[in-house]
């Protein structure tokens, strides 16, 4: 054997070795529940109104005053804030910010041209017929307009850029990390007091894109999924821990501190969920589910962990006769308060 395909050999040797270590370190051990956790949840006012029909200032009440939620995610839709290139509207993100900020919450307020919710881009009508080279200043104006207005309140705590901008993914333009990064430095440039974080996936990337740019990295966490391939996936091979292990070997390189940004908390469904029979939407997201996710949630060893799906949570509870996820949610948020 000469000396190449010894070292080859040795290499492999060394690699396998590695790999082994690194998916034991990530996948073995026990779960234990953390204390302390900050639990939180996003609020779309589009999502409530539009999909399911509700008052949107009515559901965020309750989410408050409920269920005792003091952390928010607040998408600054840019398509709402502005509709026709010379008219601005924050009346509703002022409504919601300031119904926050008098019960002493928070506030990551998310902005960008890719945001929670379908269809995941927000931009206006007006916008997206430019050229690209166009759209850039644009999007820069309203990130700048946007922390302009809020970055004397305290009731936000957060700049998030962009959602999940990994990933091509809804009517978007096809991410630019340069331009991403762009975003990134203005809002540090506008408000140098606050955290600038952004958002990935949990399972399906490997954080390093653009987590090492930013103070913090919201993951999303996904039990159950469907797609038109396999059907219904669900991740029973994932541990809670695998998350917090991942982050500290990511630490090293850069990539600061990770929180769940996004915590599936409602049905996967390939349709709008209010088209969606119920019966089928119990297939991916159901009582136990929600029990299952919740313990998950609360083992994770990550905090702060924003809930994802409060929305139809009032929705079932209010119009299709199912308070028991609303009510699962209140009992857990409720015990988890009394032992902060």
């Amino acid at each position: 054997m000469n000396h190449f395909t010894r070292g080859l050999r040795y290499a492999f040797i060394v690699i396998a070795l590695l790999a082994v270590f690194i998916a034991s370190f990530l996948i073995l051990g026990w779960p234990s529940i953390a204390k302390n956790v900050e639990y939180g949840a996003t609020f779309s006012r589009p999502y409530a109104r539009d999909d399911f029909g509700l008052d949107p200032d009515t559901v965020l009440a309750a989410a408050l005053d409920d269920l005792g939620i003091r952390r928010f995610r607040i998408p600054a839709y840019w398509g709402i804030l502005q509709p026709s290139e010379h008219e601005w509207n924050f009346d509703e993100l002022d409504r919601d910010i300031r119904a926050i900020g008098d019960r002493e919450g928070s506030v990551v307020l998310a902005i960008g041209e890719k945001l929670p919710r379908w269809p995941e881009c927000w931009g206006p009508e007006w916008w997206k017929t430019l050229p690209r080279a166009v759209q850039r200043p644009a999007t820069l104006k309203y990130i700048e307009m946007v922390v302009r207005r809020y970055r004397d309140n305290p009731t936000v705590i957060a700049w998030q850029i962009e959602n999940e901008p990994h990933f091509t993914y809804g009517d978007c333009p096809t991410p630019e990390r340069s331009f991403i990064r762009q975003e990134i430095e203005l809002a540090r440039a506008l408000d140098p007091t606050r955290p600038v974080v952004t958002t990935d996936s949990g399972e399906l990337s490997l954080w390093a894109t653009f987590g090492r740019e930013v103070d913090a990295l919201g993951v999303s966490v996904y039990r159950v999924v469907q797609s038109p391939i396999f059907g219904i996936w669900r991740y029973w091979f994932v541990p809670p821990y695998l998350y917090e292990r991942k982050a500290l070997l990511l630490k090293p390189f850069g990539v600061r501190k990770v929180y769940v940004s996004e915590f599936q908390m409602e049905p996967w469904s390939n349709r709008r969920l209010p088209d969606t029979p119920l019966d089928e939407q119990f297939k991916t997201f159901d009582l136990a589910q929600m029990r299952s996710n919740f313990r998950f949630a609360e083992r994770m060893h990550l905090s702060p962990v924003d809930f994802w799906g409060i929305e139809w949570w009032y929705w079932m509870k209010e119009t299709q006769g199912h308070p028991e996820f609303w009510e699962e949610a209140k009992r857990f948020l409720d015990e988890r308060a009394k032992t902060r």
